[in-house]
C-alpha cells in the first residue's frame, strides 16, 4: 500500500461522520435541489442504525417551492418505511417530543404500523401531551384533525380530556372530532362543555350538531345548556336543541 492510500485511508471518515455529513446537506434548504435529492437516498443507504433519525429531520424544513418540497418529503417517507422496523422507535420519539411538524412523521409510521399498534400509539400519545398549556399547538391541531377518521372508543375516550384545552382552536378542533365520534361519552361530554364554554366558536360548533343530529341533552344539564347557548339557539322540554 502506497503512503499516499495508507493516509488517505488513516483519515478516511466513520459511518457516523459521513452520516452527519449527509445530513447537513439534506437540511440545508439554499442548496441545489438535485444534491439535496441524491444526498436523501445516500442517507437512506447508511442503513438502518444510522439513517432514521437524520432522514426524519428532512420533515422539519421547508424550501420554497412547494412541489420540490412535498416530493423530498415523498421521498423521504418512502425510504424511512422501506428501511422497516429500525425507523419505528424514532419516529415515535419525534412524535413525542416535537410540538411541530406532526403531518409527515405521523403518515410514515401509519405505514409501518399495524392498526392496533397504530391506535395503542395514538391514545398513548394523547394520554401523554394532556389539555394543558403549550407554547406551540400545532400537534395538538394535528393530531386532532388526524384522529376525525378513527372510529375507535378508546381514541374518543382520550380525547376527551381536550375539549376542555387551554387554547380555543384545540378545543373547537376537539369538539369537531368526537361530534365526528358521535360515541355515547363524547355526546355527554359535549354536553357537559355547553354549560362552561365561553368560546361563541365551539358554542356553536357543538349547538349546531345537536340540533342537526337530533342528540338530546341530559335534563340534569338542560337548565345550564339553556344559559350559555349562542344567540339563535333554545332547548325544548324534551332537550332537544332547535
Amino acid at each position: 500500500m502506497s503512503i499516499f492510500n495508507a493516509i488517505r485511508r488513516f483519515f478516511k471518515p466513520t459511518p457516523a461522520e459521513k452520516t452527519e455529513k449527509l445530513r447537513r446537506r439534506v437540511v440545508n434548504m439554499y442548496g441545489n435541489a438535485d444534491e439535496r435529492r441524491y444526498a436523501i437516498v445516500q442517507l437512506s443507504e447508511m442503513g438502518p442504525e444510522l439513517a432514521p433519525r437524520p432522514l426524519i429531520e428532512r420533515f422539519t424544513c421547508r424550501c420554497e417551492n412547494g412541489t420540490i418540497d412535498a416530493d423530498e418529503k415523498e421521498l423521504t417517507k418512502n425510504l424511512l418505511v422501506n428501511l422497516g422496523t429500525a425507523s419505528i422507535e424514532p419516529l415515535k420519539s419525534f412524535l413525542r417530543n416535537n410540538d411541530k411538524d406532526f403531518n409527515w412523521p405521523y403518515r410514515t409510521l401509519s405505514e409501518l404500523l399495524t392498526h392496533e399498534e397504530l391506535v395503542n400509539f395514538l391514545v398513548e400519545l394523547l394520554d401523554s401531551i394532556g389539555p394543558e398549556y403549550v407554547r406551540d399547538p400545532e400537534r395538538k391541531e394535528q393530531l386532532m384533525l388526524v384522529l376525525k377518521s378513527f372510529k375507535e372508543d378508546r381514541i374518543c375516550k382520550a380525547i376527551l380530556p381536550y375539549l376542555g384545552d387551554d387554547n380555543e382552536t384545540i378545543r373547537f378542533v376537539a369538539a369537531d372530532t368526537v361530534i365526528e365520534q358521535a360515541h355515547e361519552d363524547g355526546i355527554r361530554a359535549l354536553a357537559e362543555r355547553m354549560t362552561k364554554e365561553n368560546s361563541q366558536r365551539v358554542l356553536t360548533l357543538i349547538a349546531t350538531a345537536f340540533r342537526d343530529k337530533g342528540w338530546l341533552v341530559d335534563e340534569s344539564l338542560r337548565e345550564d345548556v339553556e344559559k350559555n347557548l349562542p344567540a339563535g339557539f333554545r332547548i325544548n322540554s324534551k332537550g332537544m336543541i332547535l
